[in-house]
């Protein structure tokens, strides 16, 4: 089995002897959302800790220490108004789409400040580096040692925050990511309200970022017409670097949707299982309408938890580099019947003239989990390729790894697979372009036995390496 596991982070650059991440009309709500109790003006400046909202279940925040690199003295001070501050940003701009809700934070009540989790490290500094191969699963291991023998220091939620000091030993090498549920980021004297904007280090606005990875959110990018001049950056694009410099930084409709069902963003806590897994279906049809220069989405899905929106995301395949900055996504909520409905203007895409497509729809559940299934094509000279012109793509490996051939529509024998750079017995996923189908074959000549694909497949576990001989059809 030719399959790989990857991971998608931001990429952390030096300069200046500091550490730069180079990464992410109001909508009617689905539902009525329950109000929670606002805090009080923030103080971002003096002794006096800021007012900030505690949830049933909140963010946790360890700050792990390595033998030989001890926390900052003030850090529980200085951070405390710092993460009250991301709160209230995080509420500021949910409310522009109709949810009144915050990121739940820990408190201790004899201070008034955010609970951090102090654990200290089995290693030196140098044992953790930026590389999640090595340093993610340490940590995550020595965090979950502590917490079997301190479980009332953690909130009991699926998202945490880890913390290191940054490294004295002039090494910048240590972990700034998001994975999974978790994200881990860097503390130094910097990372403070009153160092916003700040002109030589994104360390600030990356913190805030990759907590919106721990906190569920995939890369995203502003709508080109209708966002991009007047809210600015996306977060979760390359928000970092603009939230740093206090220039406009905003979240998208989809985040703010998906932060909505987060279970820290919750009080009270629904009466759903937060991230329950879910049984599930997609079936999306996309057509193109060459008049208004759209897709026109339609469908249906299947569910057996309730699906709270529907997100569809437009992503330019632009290679490994490209980490789904680009993807610009729509939020919608299911319709009558479990259906789907959504129109997809081409004006909001930077990219349309000659760039692959992935197009990945997703089911947002209402608690919080989500499930998607990803479609292909491509423009050609502005015309987008479906149907009879569209194409579907092979590949060597799974995950779309190895050499990848497209085939537009037409039938293919063995000769003509290897004519075109496919060898017999050599295809392990397949990328299924839009309005079109695949059959893949064991035998010459379309025969022995089968499967056919309307998706794209990242493993075609049951045909790995088998196919000898492929129709491409358009439906």
């Amino acid at each position: 089995m030719k399959n790989k596991k990857q991971l998608c982070f931001a990429l952390l650059l030096t300069i200046s002897g500091g550490i730069l991440m180079s990464s992410c009309k109001k909508a009617q709500v689905s539902e009525p959302e329950t109000t929670q109790a606002k805090p009080k003006t923030l103080a971002l400046t003096g002794t006096t800790p800021p007012s900030f909202v505690t949830n049933t279940k909140n963010l946790n925040i360890v700050m792990f220490v390595p033998t030989d690199n001890p926390a900052l003295a003030d850090y529980k001070t200085r951070l405390t108004t710092l993460f009250a501050h991301f709160q209230g940003w995080f509420h500021t701009e949910m409310l522009r789409y109709g949810y009144d809700k915050y990121m739940g934070l820990p408190k201790v009540d004899s201070t008034g400040l955010v609970k951090f989790i102090e654990i200290p490290a089995q290693f030196g500094q140098a044992a953790y580096p930026y590389d999640a191969s090595i340093s993610a699963t340490k940590i995550l291991n020595e965090v979950a040692a502590y917490k079997a023998t301190h479980a009332s220091e953690f909130s009991n939620s699926s998202h945490t925050l880890i913390l290191l000091p940054q490294r004295t030993d002039g090494s910048f090498d240590q972990p700034f990511y998001g994975y999974g549920k978790n994200c881990f980021a860097t503390d130094n004297t910097n990372m403070a309200v009153d160092k916003i904007p700040n002109a030589s280090s994104n360390l600030l606005g990356g913190m805030l970022h990759e907590l919106g990875h721990g906190l569920n959110l995939p890369h995203d990018h502003a709508k080109y017409a209708s966002e991009q001049p007047t809210l600015g950056t996306s977060l979760m694009g390359s928000g970092n670097v603009t939230f740093s410099k206090g220039q406009p930084t905003f979240l998208t409709e989809v985040d703010a949707a998906i932060l909505n069902r987060n279970e820290v963003f919750q009080n009270p806590l629904p009466t759903e299982i937060p991230y329950e897994a879910a049984t599930t279906s997609i079936n999306a049809l996309f057509a193109y309408n060459s008049t208004i220069q759209a897709f026109n989405v339609s469908g249906s899905f299947t569910s057996n938890k309730e699906v709270s929106d529907i997100l569809i995301y437009m992503d330019p395949d632009l290679g490994s580099s490209d980490a789904d900055y680009n993807a610009v996504a729509w939020r919608s909520a299911p319709a009558t019947g479990n259906t789907i409905s959504a129109t997809i203007p081409f004006s909001e895409l930077y990219y349309k003239n000659n760039e692959p497509y992935n197009i990945r729809v997703k089911l947002l559940l209402k608690n919080g989990g989500n499930v998607s299934k990803t479609y292909s094509f491509s423009f050609l000279n502005g015309v987008p390729q479906v149907g009879a012109n569209g194409s579907a793509k092979f590949y060597q490996n799974a995950s779309y790894g190895g050499y990848g051939v497209s085939l537009p529509v037409g039938q293919y024998t063995t000769a003509d697979l290897i004519s075109r750079g496919i060898s017999n017995n050599d295809v392990s996923s397949v990328n299924v372009g839009l309005g079109v189908k695949v059959i893949m074959y064991d035998g010459d000549n379309f025969t022995g036995s089968s499967i056919e694909l309307t998706s794209s497949s990242t493993y075609v576990s049951t045909f790995n390496d088998k196919a000898s001989s492929i129709k491409v059809i358009a439906l």
